[in-house]
């Protein structure tokens, strides 16, 4: 809610209670012909008679009867509406405060310039036309602001408005409106409840209100995009995609919208601006957050490899690449190179999986698993260092020959990998292959070693 500056004057105020009244007036007498194409004469005929129903002092009559109506009535002017949840509901609704900043991450309620009131009543009762009037004055469009942000901040010129034309009695009723604090909040057995953790275990329980200002801009601005006149006249020329002058013509479109009805057959229940949309809310399309997820290896206990199902999805990128490699059938340096690059990638991913094991497990966790002995011997170097594991660790130290093992299965994976994707060359896949896989983890393993990381240490 903007605070409106001094320039907002008593003639300004004038002024745009005029302009309103016009704009409502042509509005009114084009609804009367829906659909149809009428000639200028019965719009005018149709104007002059809904002429005096628009009329300032009338209207300023009118507008009167509707305060003077709705202080018996629980009026409540909102931003956030309980009853958007269900109609039926009896609980508080928010104003929201003036807001210094906002975050650019999310879309609220505070990106809205100048939003406009909602309001309602928890009073049964036929009231929509008193409710109307009131909230459409608030709403006026004034300088920068709204009526209700003068009211709010009790701008002199507004308070002399109300003395001459109306009562302060009047504008101190909406001051108290627009600046009611709930305290102590009531809330419904209808309302929708969500437990927000905090620390220790705790929870708040958050009750969300429907967004009607927020929802209110949006239904506006949708229907603006693809109801316009000029978007109209655009799509009548978007197969030429030009106009009657011969210039390009674009227009915007939003696709993948759904709608939701609140209140049923009478709107009115929920709320005034409800009621303005025939109770229909734009349902944008749902785009669930991008989750990063650890993708961390995890060795199942009852695994007997490494190189399983688990290892194909953890490198499941690289292996594509590969796939796409060997598609490729040139016989060029880019293509090679592109495999190696591919192959070294399936390495890196195996080796940094067998790392973290190493490191992060503790000593001796392997005898809780079905893991195959030879590759025991790599994963769990720790284990040698424990009372009772002397075998263990002659058979790690002092004979390397599980290393070409490791090797082996190594390539014996990948190639079966290659068979079950290539079922129609499956048995191009056979020593010759074999051996290049094995060459690769024998030069990844030297690059390591040489860098002071050996895989097998």
């Amino acid at each position: 809610m903007n605070d409106i500056p001094p320039e907002a004057t008593q003639e300004e105020i004038h002024n745009s209670i005029v302009k309103y009244l016009e704009y409502e007036l042509e509005l009114e007498t084009m609804k009367a012909f829906k659909d149809k194409i009428p000639t200028q004469k019965s719009i005018d005929n149709k104007r002059a008679k809904l002429k005096p129903d628009f009329e300032y002092r009338l209207w300023l009559l009118s507008l009167q009867d509707s305060l003077e109506f709705m202080q018996n009535h629980d009026l409540s002017l909102a931003t956030h509406i309980s009853k958007g949840i269900h109609s039926a509901v009896r609980s508080d609704n928010l104003l929201l405060e003036e807001s210094a900043t906002t975050s650019s991450r999310f879309v609220n309620s505070y990106c809205v310039p100048n939003p406009k009131l909602d309001a309602n009543s928890n009073n049964t009762g036929s009231h929509a036309g008193h409710l109307k009037i009131i909230i459409n004055f608030l709403n006026i469009e004034i300088l920068d602001g709204r009526f209700y942000s003068l009211i709010k901040d009790k701008n002199p010129n507004i308070q002399v408005f109300f003395e001459q034309k109306l009562t302060m009695e009047f504008f101190n009723y909406l001051v108290n409106l627009l600046n009611f604090k709930v305290e102590r909040p009531i809330t419904d057995g209808r309302n929708k409840q969500t437990l927000f953790p905090i620390e220790n275990n705790l929870y708040h329980c958050v009750i969300p209100l429907f967004p009607s200002s927020l929802t209110h801009y949006t239904h506006q601005n949708i229907n603006e995009i693809k109801y316009s006149n000029a978007s109209k006249e655009a799509r009548k020329v978007r197969f030429s995609s030009k106009d009657e002058k011969g210039k390009i013509v674009a227009y915007r479109d939003i696709l993948n919208l759904a709608v939701i009805k609140l209140g049923g057959e009478n709107a009115q229940n929920v709320s005034r601006l409800n009621n303005v949309q025939g109770g229909f809310h734009y349902l944008l399309p749902s785009l669930p957050p991008i989750i990063k997820q650890d993708r961390a290896f995890k060795l199942s206990k009852f695994a007997n490899s490494i190189f399983s199902t688990g290892m194909e999805y953890n490198a499941r990128e690289a292996i594509q690449n590969i796939f796409k490699s060997i598609n490729d059938t040139r016989n060029i340096v880019d293509v090679r190179d592109a495999r190696k690059r591919a192959i070294d990638e399936v390495l890196y991913q195996i080796f940094a999986a067998a790392e973290d094991i190493r490191n992060t497990l503790h000593a001796g966790w392997s005898t809780d698993y079905e893991l195959d002995h030879i590759e025991k011997l790599w994963l769990d170097p720790k284990r040698a260092d424990l009372d009772g594991q002397a075998e263990f660790k002659a058979e790690r130290e002092e004979d390397d020959a599980w290393h070409s093992q490791i090797i082996h299965r190594f390539a014996r994976w990948l190639n079966t990998l290659m068979q079950a994707e290539f079922k129609q060359i499956a048995s191009d896949f056979g020593d010759a292959e074999h051996l290049e896989w094995e060459r690769e983890i024998e030069d990844m393993k030297k690059r390591y070693e040489r860098a002071g990381k050996g895989v097998f240490l």
